[in-house]
């Protein structure tokens, strides 16, 4: 049986991040901020920008449309558990959110779904630990040029009919 060529490993270099959170991971926050700088890369804090109770859909939307635009090549939110704010993340074009609790969910997203959003969840993680998963999503390369990228471009066919989709749906309404 011929074996085949090992995938490419490809992907945009990290320089510039763009970083959220609810309350729940507003003090995760600041530390990986000052993290991500002491790397040299460009940080910008997108929320909340204080302890007080917010609702997390607002700034994971923040942080997903400013990678979709491209102003970012990627993006890291925290809430609590980390879902809530993934599934609003998700909810934008072109955002692959992952939440990501431990080294090898960092990996897989980022090899296999390149991922360009990442998700932790706050009150299940130290400091320590979400440190290490971010280190290692941010150094990881997709996987391109395989099945992998094959399936990314599906998922991204699927959202492009669907935004189609709910674009015709709208003309339909406001006739």
């Amino acid at each position: 049986m011929p074996r085949r060529a090992p995938a490419k490993r490809t992907g945009p270099i990290v320089r510039r991040v763009a970083i959220g959170a609810d309350h729940g991971g507003f003090k995760l926050k600041a530390k990986l901020i000052r993290l991500l700088q002491a790397k040299g890369l460009e940080v910008a804090d997108l929320g909340t920008h204080s302890p007080e109770p917010c609702d997390y859909p607002l700034v994971g939307f923040k942080v997903a449309s400013a990678v979709a635009e491209g102003r970012f090549e990627r993006g890291i939110l925290l809430c609590k558990s980390g879902i809530g704010i993934a599934i609003a993340a998700n909810k934008v074009p072109k955002v692959r959110a992952a939440v990501c609790g431990d080294l090898f969910d960092a990996r897989r997203s980022r090899e296999h779904n390149d991922a360009n959003v990442l998700v932790m969840g706050a009150e299940k993680l130290s400091d320590t630990r979400a440190k290490r998963i971010m280190d290692t999503w941010l150094a990881t390369p997709f996987e391109s040029g395989g099945r992998h990228e094959r399936r990314v471009q599906q998922i991204a066919a699927i959202e492009r009919k669907l935004c189609g989709r709910q674009k015709s749906d709208v003309r339909r309404q406001t006739r």
